[in-house]
């Protein structure tokens, strides 16, 4: 028998304390799309399987991975892991991590993501076994897409990661291997948001939020209730626990990181879970209560994240004038009189650093491997201008 406990916290982080709306937070919220979501659950629930040991699952991975870079991040990574099921070493689908690199803190991640397998209980060949999903978990997974599409126009002071977990189903072991990653590496997780299972709404009952989470993830919990208060004041939501069964957030805690993990109603959710009728208006009955799952998450990351600005144009570009674009070797800088000029790598990493002074720089760029870098560059007002660059 294994027994779990949360380790202690890696980092020591203070949470935001909310008392009004702040305008763009909501102007986000207010854009998440109920018919975004739903086609996102319908094309998910349209792969006969999701199933971690079926064929079908790859292409999944695939469709997951091409509709992030669509989305235009600088870097969406295919984190590939090995496990353990039945005493043999396995492998199935990849976790898909799509990165939004902060400008101020970019060492510092705010984490969400949901598990993009299904499952289906029934005897039976994996990829002949019908595993729709819809609320298991394509409901959760349309929330984490639907929040990437509409932060990934923004910029932030810290990182977000935006994730799909492979092989939840069998004991959460896509987003162990990736947790377990980012402990080894120390890496500054300031808090994991989960969503699993957000779709199913008990006839007669009103839409409210069950939370998870650990008494050592209080802080991080009441920074939940906090937000959902002061943008949702109508909307009940209180701590509970599965009676069965485990989500993503609990490879966050157990490796040290903050996590916490809203869910429909604990004592009735859906009941169609891991069979064939796992579907859009059976077990994903209510877009409402889907929306307003994905409208919390979006506010929870962008509030957290630091958000800069709604238009990365209006952020990154300004009055800098950078070519050419992609770039082989020179890269000329122009704008106002500059200071400084640093270059980072997608992972946060300073690259490059000059000082200078001037309205035009030429930068020597062929000592940098080919890739999308941003350059900050400071002027002498103390104004930070950022632009992507991408060299080959």
């Amino acid at each position: 028998m294994d027994l779990w406990a949360q380790a202690p916290h890696l980092y020591d982080h203070t949470y935001p304390v909310i008392h009004e709306e702040q305008p763009q937070i909501r102007a986000l919220i207010n854009q998440v799309s109920k018919d975004s979501l739903e086609a996102t659950i319908a094309r998910m629930q349209s792969f006969p399987t999701r199933r971690w040991d079926s064929r079908m699952v790859y292409e999944v991975q695939d469709w997951l991975y091409d509709t992030y870079n669509a989305m235009g991040f600088d870097t969406v990574l295919l984190h590939d892991f090995q496990f353990v099921w039945h005493d043999t070493l396995r492998e199935t689908s990849d976790n898909v991590i799509a990165i939004q690199r902060g400008m101020l803190y970019p060492d510092e991640y705010v984490v969400c993501g949901a598990h993009y397998d299904s499952y289906n209980n029934s005897p039976g060949h994996p990829d002949s076994l019908l595993a729709p999903g819809a609320d298991d978990n394509a409901s959760g997974s349309s929330g984490i897409i639907e929040t990437a599409r509409l932060l990934s126009r923004c910029t932030f002071e810290r990182s977000i990661l935006y994730c799909g977990w492979a092989a939840e189903e069998i004991g959460l072991k896509g987003s162990e291997a990736f947790a377990n990653d980012c402990a080894e590496q120390r890496l500054d997780i300031v808090g994991y948001f989960n969503l699993d299972m957000t779709g199913y709404l008990e006839e007669g009952s009103d839409l409210h939020v069950n939370l998870m989470y650990t008494t050592q993830d209080s802080l991080i919990a009441d920074y939940v209730f906090n937000l959902s208060h002061v943008y949702f004041p109508d909307m009940p939501i209180w701590q509970d626990w599965l009676a069965w069964g485990d989500s993503d957030y609990s490879s966050f805690n157990r490796c040290g990181y903050p996590a916490v993990h809203p869910f429909e109603d604990v004592h009735h959710s859906s009941p169609f879970i891991h069979s064939v009728d796992d579907l859009l208006g059976v077990s994903v009955n209510n877009m409402d209560q889907v929306q307003r799952f994905t409208e919390l998450n979006l506010g929870l990351v962008a509030t957290l994240a630091g958000l800069v600005s709604t238009s990365v144009d209006e952020a990154s570009t300004g009055d800098l004038v950078v070519y050419p674009n992609p770039v082989s070797g020179l890269l000329t800088v122009k704008g106002p009189a500059m200071q400084q000029i640093e270059i980072y790598d997608l992972f946060g990493q300073q690259v490059k650093k000059e000082t200078c002074h001037g309205s035009e720089v030429l930068l020597d760029l062929t000592s940098l491997a080919a890739g999308v870098y941003v350059l900050r560059v400071t002027d002498d007002a103390m104004q930070v201008h950022s632009h992507r660059v991408v060299t080959y």
